[in-house]
C-alpha cells in the first residue's frame, strides 16, 4: 500500500521561489510506485490558513517540507505538525527556531567551543553609530546580512563604516530583521552534509564551493552556472576536522533528520557560518550533489528520510 506523503512549498518568505524549485525537484524524485504526493502550497498571504486545512483532510502519512525561510523553517510549521500529530522530516522547533536567528546560534556554539567568526549583533532598535568603533576594530572588510535570513539574500561586503549604514539600513527596510556584521573571512568555503540513521549521525560527504564571486550568494547558489560544488580537494587529516565539527554543531543546536553545515578555512581554521535545517533541493542545492557523493540517487535518500521518520 502506498503512503500518502504531504508536500508543502511556497510560502510567504523571501525565499518562496526557491521552495517552489525544491518541491519540483522532490516530486521528481519520489517514487511513484511508493508514494501518493499530495503538494500543498502555502500562499503568499500569511493570513490565508486555507492549506492548513487541505493538510488536515488529506490526513497525510509524512510530511515532506520544502518550504524555505520565515515560518517554513523557523519552528512554526514544524510546531502546527506537531499539533497535528504529524510525523514529518527535519529538525523539531527548537532546533529550528535557534538554526534561523543566527545569533543565538552563535551563542549557543560558542558556549560548545564551536569556532564561528568574530562578529557584533545590531538589533533593529540599535543606533548603528554606537558600533563604528567595534567595528573598526573587528577590521574591515566586514560581511553583514540579516539575522534571520537564508539563501544567502541580503548579504553585503562593507570595506568602510559608511558602507555599514547603508547595509544595514537596507537590511532592517527591506527584511525587518536585526543584522549580523561579522568580520570577512577570505577563505575556502564547504558545507558539511549531514544525515540522522539507525546508527546516528552520518556526514554524507564534504563538498567545496567554488565560489565565481567573492560571497557564495542567493545568485551563485540559484542561478549561477559558474559557481559550482564538488567532493572537497582537502586532506584527510583537514576533512576529518570538518566532519567533527560539524557532527558537534548539530548536536549542540539539537538538529535531526538531515541539514547542511557551512564552514569558512582560512589558515587551517576553521570556522561555523551556519546551520541549514531545511536545506534547498533544487537542482542547483547542495544536497542532491552530496547525496549523490554517497552513491545514493535523491529518491534513495528521500525514502530513508521518511523511514526514519515513520
Amino acid at each position: 500500500m502506498k503512503k500518502k506523503i504531504a508536500l508543502l512549498k511556497g510560502g510567504a518568505s523571501v525565499e518562496r521561489e526557491v521552495s517552489l524549485k525544491s518541491a519540483e525537484n522532490i516530486l521528481k524524485a519520489l517514487d511513484k510506485d511508493r508514494y501518493d504526493t499530495v503538494e500543498i502550497e502555502l500562499p503568499k498571504d500569511k493570513s490565508d490558513i486555507s492549506w492548513v486545512h487541505k493538510l488536515i483532510e488529506c490526513k497525510p502519512d509524512f510530511v515532506l517540507s520544502a518550504l524555505h525561510g520565515g515560518r517554513g523553517e523557523n519552528g512554526a510549521v514544524q510546531g502546527l505538525l506537531q499539533c497535528l500529530d504529524l510525523p514529518y522530516a527535519g529538525s523539531r522547533v527548537l532546533s529550528c527556531a535557534l538554526c534561523m536567528n543566527k545569533h543565538f546560534a552563535k551563542k549557543i556554539m560558542t558556549s560548545e567551543h564551536i569556532p564561528v567568526p568574530d562578529g557584533e549583533f545590531i538589533t533593529l532598535s540599535d543606533d548603528v553609530d554606537m558600533y563604528e568603533q567595534k567595528l573598526d576594530l573587528l577590521g574591515y572588510p566586514i560581511i553583514l546580512k540579516p539575522n534571520r535570513g537564508g539563501s544567502s539574500i541580503g548579504i553585503t561586503v562593507a570595506d568602510d563604516f559608511n558602507a555599514v549604514k547603508a547595509a544595514v539600513t537596507d537590511i532592517r527596510e527591506r527584511y525587518e530583521d536585526d543584522v549580523i556584521a561579522e568580520k570577512y573571512i577570505d577563505g575556502k568555503e564547504v558545507t558539511c552534509a549531514v544525515m540522522q540513521t539507525e546508527n546516528g549521525l552520518k556526514v554524507m560527504s564534504v563538498l567545496d564551493i567554488n565560489k565565481s564571486k567573492g560571497i557564495y550568494d542567493y545568485d551563485a547558489k540559484y542561478l549561477s552556472r559558474e559557481s559550482a560544488v564538488s567532493f572537497t580537494t582537502l586532506p584527510d587529516y583537514m576533512r576529518t576536522m570538518i566532519e567533527q565539527i560539524a557532527v558537534k554543531a548539530f548536536k549542540a543546536l539539537n538538529c535531526c533528520g538531515y541539514g547542511c553545515v557551512d564552514m569558512l578555512i582560512k589558515d587551517e581554521q576553521i570556522y561555523v557560518i551556519e546551520i541549514n535545517t531545511l536545506p534547498g533541493m533544487t537542482d542547483h542545492s547542495l544536497i542532491p550533489q552530496a547525496v549523490g557523493e554517497t552513491g545514493l540517487t535523491l529518491g534513495e535518500f528521500l525514502d530513508k528520510l521518511i523511514e526514519l521518520g515513520t
